[in-house]
């Protein structure tokens, strides 16, 4: 068992916004001296919902600060970058990491930010799989020329060469049926997150995964499977939701308002299970909800019997602990991760 901590980067408008990144920075060099295993950084654009457009950059940043600390995206948008330019900063970011790359991938979701680039949703998951070939051929041809239906390349070579062999693991994102059976088919580790559906839904949605991924000739078993749940630790549990409810509430009422299906925002083909997921977080009302949704937090005792069930039933070996969010104060963000590094991780380890 794997623990990572995951950042959003959202503005709450109580501190000036460089300030959340030199924040997040000591955040993750304290991950690091805690144990934790990994770094996540996500990526989106045209919204304080998450101020991290560019995660191959600040990943660099990471492996200038960090010497053991894996660092993974969750995700880069495909659709939205170039696959060589993609595969050269990750490339790079594996180098200067010497080889502690994690690198995520995905094909976006929210309706601005296609907007913002001028790139058609509908054609996102086959942006997305053309650019996920282009950039294995980057990571693994010294030399290739590639005719695609997006991108048209010619004699493009990789420098520098990453340093993981044969190229730094890849993730898919994985929130659609769709998105599930292909990566299964495909051979590629899924990242995931209670944060689009509760238990059962990842339960689900895990077994139709390994079932594909073993029809297709895969083990399951073996590979890394990371998810996503907003984690805070507190020495009570009323203490937790003291300095939690309220922003956990600001955040869900925030993504409420940005997935496909929210008040004018369309649902492309492709992302049809959005409005669903929408309808069920404007529902979340109490503390109780927020915790069956994907929201833990609470004594130590409270979150270890809270992620337990994930654990045990969804095929989960790497928990990412999203533990700042909303606007919690960063003394309170450092001193929930020491606690949950020093009670939760020895429960699972």
């Amino acid at each position: 068992m794997k623990f990572g901590l995951m950042n959003l980067f959202s503005d709450y408008g109580g501190v000036p916004q460089q300030q959340i990144y030199r924040e997040v920075l000591e955040e993750i060099e304290y991950a690091e001296e805690l144990g934790f295993d990994s770094v996540w950084l996500p990526e989106h654009h045209f919204s304080i919902y998450g101020m991290l457009g560019d995660t191959l950059t600040f990943a660099a940043a990471i492996a200038q600060r960090t010497k053991r600390i894996k660092i993974g995206t969750a995700v880069v948008l495909l659709p939205l970058n170039h696959p060589v330019r993609v595969a050269e900063q990750a490339a790079l970011v594996d180098a200067l990491s010497d080889g502690r790359l994690l690198l995520g991938v995905g094909r976006a979701y929210q309706p601005t930010e296609f907007d913002g680039f001028g790139v058609d949703p509908a054609r996102s998951r086959e942006m997305f799989l053309e650019s996920v070939e282009i950039i294995k051929k980057c990571f693994t041809e010294e030399k290739f020329s590639h005719q695609g239906r997006f991108w048209q390349l010619k004699d493009v070579s990789l420098f520098p060469r990453p340093v993981q062999k044969p190229h730094p693991p890849i993730y898919w994102a994985a929130i659609s049926p769709a998105s599930y059976e292909l990566a299964a088919r495909m051979g590629y580790p899924i990242l995931r997150s209670p944060v689009f559906g509760g238990l059962d839904d990842t339960k689900q949605a895990w077994e139709v995964y390994h079932q594909l991924f073993a029809a297709a000739g895969h083990d399951a078993d073996h590979l890394d499977l990371p998810v996503m749940a907003q984690t805070y630790v507190a020495e009570t549990d009323e203490q937790a939701r003291q300095d939690v409810g309220a922003h956990a509430a600001w955040y869900w009422r925030l993504l409420a308002g940005i997935v496909p299906g929210a008040p004018g925002r369309r649902v492309e083909q492709g992302y049809e299970a959005y409005p669903a997921v929408r309808e069920a977080m404007t529902k979340l009302k109490t503390d109780e909800d927020l915790l069956q949704w994907g929201t833990w937090f609470g004594s130590p005792e409270k979150v270890i019997q809270g992620i337990r069930p994930f654990i045990e039933q969804c095929g989960i070996n790497h928990w990412l602990a999203w533990m700042r969010f909303g606007g919690l104060e960063h003394k309170k963000v450092m001193r929930s991760m020491e606690l949950f590094a020093q009670h939760v991780m020895p429960a699972f380890r």
